[in-house]
Order: structure tokens, then C-alpha cells, then sequence
């Protein structure tokens, strides 16, 4: 057997349900994700181990934006949620596909169509998108991890934090010297308890408390003790 041939046996088969190419339509997956998922499946069956964002790149063409996108419409759908795997004796960040054939599995009735029609999230403008990456990414001094990528995406699909919410929640943590996405979720969870949802809330509450602080300090004698002299003879005045 001459080495071409060698080369393909080597690469393995990607085994695909029928069901599955025949219906995948059906439980909302388009084109570009089955594509995508076909690329990565290899010999996995449901939990698989994320992909190299360069691998995938440079095998489609699509960007690494383009790619992340992709996965996050996947999570977004309830196709897949991101889980980890032990490869090696160490924990790596996974896809886990088991939602997707479950949809799958309810074909016969009706709650398929019933949980798409409920799912209805929020579009968050995808210049606005791009740049809260990019701000995160650039106060970190460093490239987002895809856990990271998706915990943002969350907040603005799922939680429906605005954009301008989490540049400020950014600002907050940088001024403290805290570069992560746990401590930021931190200072927007307490600005909701304070039921402060907007900027110009928070800018708000932020000058009252600042006052508040002011006045305080005023009130405070910074000055040398002074003693007290009872001139009047009497101990007890």
C-alpha cells in the first residue's frame, strides 16, 4: 500500500448518524455548525475536547471570531454547553454535544418546536459585541481564553448586562488592580442588588456616596489634642 493511501487510513473515519444529517435542520443546527461539529466530532462520541481556534482557522478559512461565534450559537441554542474532560491525567475544556441529541430524541412531539419558540435572546450589536472583547483583552494585556469568550457572551445573551455596563464594571476593576472576569461579575452582581442597572444609575449612586464620604471627613478635627482647663475650681465642671 503506497504512503497516500497510508496517509488516509492514518487520518481515521468520522462516523455521523443518519438521523442525524437527515434531521439536524429540524432541532435548529444549520449548515456551518453541523460543519463544524462534523470537523471536530473525529472518533468522539459526545464530549469533545475543544479545538485549536488556529486548527480550525486555518482547515475552513473562517476567522477565529467567525469560529467562536459558531460554538457560541451552538451553546446559545442549547445544542452543546461547555464542560471539562481528563485527557492524560490533566482536565482540558470540553464540548459536551449531549443536548443536541436530545433535541434530537424529542422529534416525535412537540417540544422541540415549543423550546425554540421560548428561546428568544436578546441581540446585542455586534460592533458593541467586538469592542467588550477587545477592552477586556486589552486591560488585560492578554488573549481571552474561549471559557472567558463565552462567560462574556452570557452576560450579555443571558443575563442581558449592557455593554456599557461591563466597561464599567472593567473600569472598577482595573482601578483595582483586579484582572479577571470573576471579580468584575462580582461588582455587577452587587450594582444589581443595589438595583442599579444602568450607568447613569450607577454614576449617580457613586457621586452620592463619594459626598457621603466628604462630609464625613470634614467633620473629622485633624488637629493636635488640645487639652481641656477647668477654670471654675469646681471638679465637677
Amino acid at each position: 500500500m503506497d504512503d497516500y493511501a497510508h496517509g488516509i487510513l492514518d487520518e481515521g473515519q468520522t462516523t455521523i448518524s443518519n438521523y442525524l444529517l437527515n434531521n439536524y435542520h429540524k432541532i435548529g443546527i444549520n449548515n456551518q455548525e453541523m460543519f463544524i461539529y462534523m470537523l471536530i466530532k473525529g472518533n468522539h462520541d459526545l464530549v469533545i475536547p475543544m479545538p485549536e481556534m488556529a486548527d480550525l482557522h486555518e482547515k475552513t478559512g473562517y476567522s477565529e471570531q467567525q469560529l467562536f461565534n459558531l460554538f457560541h450559537q451552538m451553546i446559545e441554542k442549547k445544542l452543546a454547553k461547555i464542560t471539562q474532560v481528563t485527557i492524560e491525567g490533566q482536565q482540558v475544556d470540553a464540548y459536551d454535544f449531549t443536548p443536541m441529541y436530545e433535541k434530537l430524541s424529542l422529534l416525535n412531539n412537540d417540544q422541540v418546536s415549543q423550546q425554540r419558540e421560548v428561546q428568544s435572546p436578546k441581540i446585542v450589536d455586534s460592533h458593541e459585541r467586538q469592542s467588550v472583547f477587545e477592552s477586556i483583552e486589552k486591560e488585560f494585556g492578554r488573549t481571552l481564553s474561549p471559557i472567558e469568550m463565552e462567560s462574556i457572551s452570557q452576560w450579555l445573551d443571558i443575563d442581558h448586562y449592557s455593554p456599557e455596563l461591563i466597561q464599567m464594571a472593567l473600569k472598577e476593576a482595573v482601578l483595582n488592580q483586579v484582572y479577571n472576569l470573576k471579580y468584575m461579575d462580582r461588582i455587577i452582581g452587587n450594582w444589581y442588588k443595589k438595583n442599579l442597572k444602568s450607568p447613569q444609575q450607577i454614576e449617580a449612586y457613586k457621586k452620592t456616596r463619594n459626598s457621603g464620604r466628604a462630609d464625613d471627613m470634614s467633620n473629622q478635627y485633624n488637629g493636635p489634642d488640645i487639652p481641656f482647663i477647668n477654670l471654675t475650681g469646681n471638679p465637677d465642671k
